[in-house]
């Protein structure tokens, strides 16, 4: 093998470079213990600990049963190869932020690959939810999944979950839970999910898309409980975030 002319950064950031390490040893072997990180980085096993939640924070690591860390879906996802992602990104940004003010609430822009879909950017309000942005999650469990899912044919969601061999089909009686909620955001123009990801967590969502229809992502306002996403809070909720769909879909149309 021919060398690859690699050489040491010059200035190394010891716990970016400890945290790819680990990232290596668990691709590598498959799993990891904090006592198993402390000594293959020679630190204590606090330091060693912290690390490895944020690696998990950041859905590059998860835990199993045992609380051993495991290669988490930012591991394994490829790469999304969107040439206008950074572009949606950019002409949501302000917006988002706006929005969030707005209903209090953090607001997430997210695209779909596949099963999953990928959190591009989280505009955090304080002492709402924390930073979804670069998280990995399952498409038929998150609003903002869910309302990208509504802008596909049937048979298309057909063979996108139930092809047999596919690792990542889900049951019948779930994809038929799925479809559910999928005529109910085909009927109103949002989605919901109460708890799918994580117990405590609530989200509503919208699909954005091109003047054409084409799909692009989803627009999602994310609370702990759902106190604040019921009734007239709801409505408003809704409210907003379709008129914020509105000022992206404008700028979006005109640069991308």
């Amino acid at each position: 093998m021919a060398s690859s002319g690699k050489t040491p950064p010059a200035y190394p950031t010891n716990a970016l470079d400890r945290g790819l390490r680990l990232i290596q040893f668990v691709r590598d072997e498959g799993r990891i213990r904090v006592i198993d990180a402390a000594e293959e980085l020679g630190v204590a096993h606090s330091s060693a600990h912290r690390l490895l939640q944020a690696l998990v924070y950041r859905d590059f690591l998860a835990q199993d049963e045992t609380r051993a860390y495991v290669p988490g879906p930012a591991m394994t996802a490829g790469v999304a190869d969107l040439s206008w992602s950074r572009g949606l990104r950019q002409a949501a940004a302000s917006h988002m932020a706006r929005l969030g003010e707005l209903v209090g609430n953090s607001t997430n822009l997210a695209i779909r690959v596949q099963h999953d879909i990928r959190v591009l950017a989280s505009a955090i309000v304080p002492g709402s939810t924390y930073d979804w942005q670069g998280s990995v999650l399952p498409a038929h469990r998150t609003a903002g999944g869910k309302a990208m899912l509504s802008t596909l044919p049937n048979p298309v969601l057909e063979n996108l979950y139930l092809t047999e061999g596919k690792t990542t089909t889900i049951s019948a009686a779930e994809f038929d839970r799925l479809m559910d909620n999928i005529t109910w955001v085909r009927r109103t123009g949002w989605s919901v999910s109460k708890g799918e990801c994580e117990r405590t967590i609530t989200a509503v969502g919208i699909p954005i898309r091109r003047r054409s229809g084409e799909p692009l992502g989803a627009m999602t306002i994310t609370t702990h409980g759902s106190a604040s996403l019921v009734g007239p809070g709801l409505e408003r909720t809704i409210r907003h975030l379709r008129r914020t769909r509105a000022r992206i879909e404008a700028e979006i149309n005109a640069s991308i």
